[in-house]
């Protein structure tokens, strides 16, 4: 279904004449009625690679075959019927795909019609899709008023609705807990037995890479290793030696060596080959240095269960209180019914504090951070930050407020599209009219960005960079100059394990170094350490607040 042959891509910045390779010789295959993860550290192809797929973005070279359609020769009109009749696709930011002033079913009945007129079958079939993707009961909400996990799913559920032969998914679960995560796997599993479709999933959740046909790892550009079934498991240190790789010649009968391979040969540039009569071949290190004993690590546990303990009775007593909420409850109206997200919540946050709100898709984490930030109006209640009574502030006085005593880091990313990440930067001093000196400043945002890994990007459009790399940009913008408050929703959604726990250890020393106060929203229960404050949401009310303790900890008090 789909092949790609020495696919190259290369940005190419015309002000600077500056070219960089994002694809450097792909090759991939996958056949009809699979479903395969595409895995690769932050920036490294994984995005563009989809873009590649679904048309969006063109080739500089190489070959593409998607069904019968040759990407590198279409025209536009024929890319326009391509990416109607072939193509579904789920961004990791849905509302770049979805209309969000209209309800969730008007969303996908909008993308069956541009198939078929039988709208008495496709209303049918709609309603199915979402029953089966748990998002029924949202069928008449307005998408802008959905959590992030709903909207992703809802995005799935619209590219089902296409009824395409080929699903192209980027990043679908990073906004979703393990429930959620589990049913959207197992749509799309089904999917493909049931109706022969070709998912490719793009991830970096460790939850999606098991149970898949197979999963193509990406570095530097190319497809590195292929793991099937048995070799994921292997590849995961679940299992004893010996280990399975498999890779592919590319176009150019070369093919990648495992890293953990080249590891334990300890090769650097050169390698030797040996083959014996019988046809059994050997790598070699050229000088005879022997091989290194490869000791697989051991696989991290993740939390399945949080526990807490209760807040201590004097837990406030003769602390600054920076956050305060009383009653608040918050009601959004669609086609005439009101949908209750939050109900009565009361709530204290101290100065210094960093606090976890956490809970399931749908429970009430974006709304509550909406808002504390003032972008949402409260229903009913007040709220109080840093002893200004926020509720009662206009749009433009919550603004002013915000850029002075906040830093917010969305699930999407907020910087300015025509802006470069470093000039982002500029943007809070400019709008407060500050005075400052950019020398001075360079200074700041070079050291901000390299504490979040990404100074490599300083140059490049948020447009230009992956999910991941915009993600920790605005994570670097949001800690500038150490604001009072600082709110992150979902901070390592588009991250893979590794950036995200360098990106949280990051946010954990600041706040062992400064007085800020952090607040994130979040469905990773693992990235809150023991003896942090988390409060837990369910269905818009405080289900549990207090201090999270491990099973292990708590067993041995």
């Amino acid at each position: 279904m789909i092949e790609c042959k020495d696919l190259i891509k290369i940005y190419h910045d015309e002000d600077t004449n500056v070219r960089i390779p994002a694809l450097r010789g792909c090759d991939l295959r996958v056949y009809t009625g699979e479903i395969i993860t595409i895995v690769g550290s932050s920036g490294s192809g994984k995005t563009t690679l989809i873009n590649n797929l679904s048309g969006l973005e063109s080739i500089s070279s190489g070959s593409v075959r998607v069904g019968n359609y040759l990407l590198e020769n279409m025209s536009e009109k024929e890319f326009n019927d391509y990416r109607l009749k072939m193509i579904g696709i789920v961004d990791q930011f849905p509302e770049r795909t979805l209309f969000l002033d209209g309800t969730v079913l008007d969303n996908l009945n909008f993308t069956s019609g541009l198939i078929t007129k039988d709208r008495k079958q496709y209303l049918d079939n709609n309603k199915m899709i979402l029953e089966r993707l748990g998002i029924l009961h949202l069928a008449d909400r307005l998408v802008r008023h959905l959590s992030g996990g709903e909207m992703i799913r809802t995005a799935i559920a619209s590219a089902l609705a296409k009824n395409c032969p080929v699903l192209l998914c980027d990043e679908p679960t990073g906004q979703l807990d393990s429930v959620n995560t589990e049913r959207v796997k197992s749509l799309l599993k089904q999917i493909t037995r049931d109706y022969n479709v070709t998912v490719v999933v793009v991830t970096h959740d460790p939850r999606f890479q098991e149970g898949v046909d197979k999963t193509c790892e990406i570095l530097d550009g190319r497809v590195s290793t292929i793991l099937g079934v048995e070799e994921q498991i292997a590849y995961s240190g679940k299992t004893s030696f010996p280990l399975k790789f498999k890779s592919q010649l590319d176009s150019t009968n070369s093919i990648r060596v495992p890293d953990l391979i080249l590891k334990s040969l300890k090769i650097d540039k050169d390698i030797d080959f040996e083959l014996s009569e019988n046809g059994e071949v050997k790598l070699l290190h050229p000088t005879g240095i022997q091989p290194e004993k490869i000791v697989l690590e051991e696989v991290k546990e993740r939390r399945k269960i949080l526990t807490m303990d209760p807040l201590p009775k004097k837990y406030f007593s003769k602390k600054e209180i920076v956050v305060q909420l009383h009653n608040v409850s918050k009601i959004y109206t669609s086609n005439g019914t009101d949908v209750q997200a939050l109900s009565d919540i009361n709530l204290q946050v101290r100065k210094g504090e960093i606090v976890f709100i956490l809970g399931p898709s749908g429970s009430g984490k974006t709304t509550l951070v909406k808002l504390i930030t003032g972008l949402e109006s409260s229903t009913d209640g007040e709220i109080k930050i840093i002893e200004e009574f926020f509720s009662n502030l206009s749009d433009s006085e919550k603004a002013d407020f915000r850029r002075n005593q906040m830093g917010l880091v969305s699930q999407q990313g907020n910087l300015h599209p025509f802006l470069t990440i470093d000039e982002n930067f500029y943007l809070k001093d400019i709008f407060s009219g500050k005075r400052f000196k950019a020398q001075t400043l360079d200074s700041k945002i070079t050291e901000q960005l390299k504490r979040f890994d990404i100074v490599h990007r300083m140059d490049s459009y948020p447009l230009e960079i992956s999910g991941g790399e915009l993600q920790r940009a605005s994570l670097a913008i949001a800690n500038n100059d150490f604001p009072p408050i600082v709110v992150l929703d979902e901070p390592t959604a588009n991250l893979d394990s590794e950036l995200a726990e360098q990106a949280m250890n990051q946010i954990y020393e600041l706040h062992r170094k400064t007085a800020i106060t952090f607040l994130i929203a979040t469905h990773d229960i693992n990235l809150i350490r023991d003896g942090i404050r988390a409060i837990e949401l369910v269905d818009g009310r405080i289900n549990n607040d207090g201090l999270v303790v491990s099973k292990i900890n708590k067993t041995n008090k």
